[in-house]
């Protein structure tokens, strides 16, 4: 039997206190279920955060991530691969 007690994730209770979208609210916890917990990051890709949040279009994603990064929630940066092509961007949530 798994133990239940590592199945879950946190979300600091404020989330609710920034006036977000449900899309908003719903990558915001994909992100923070994705949370490296040492160095408080994440780096899905965009297709994965629209396919757990249950998103259909990654464009709904991006205005998501923009909404948080403008409320200051999050901080995007942009990762590259060794070949020098574009990787999935790190978010460090700051909330």
């Amino acid at each position: 039997m798994p133990d239940k007690r590592k199945n879950f994730f946190m979300v600091d209770n404020h989330i609710f206190d920034y006036e977000l979208k449900p899309r908003d609210i719903a990558v915001y916890c994909f992100l923070c279920r994705r949370l490296n917990r040492e160095s408080n990051v994440a780096f899905p890709s965009r297709k994965d955060i629209a396919h757990g949040c249950g998103i259909k279009k990654e464009e709904t994603v991006d205005k998501a991530l923009k909404v948080l990064v403008e409320k200051g929630l999050i901080k995007k940066h942009h990762r590259h691969t060794n070949a020098g092509d574009y990787g999935s961007n790190v978010y460090k949530l700051i909330l």
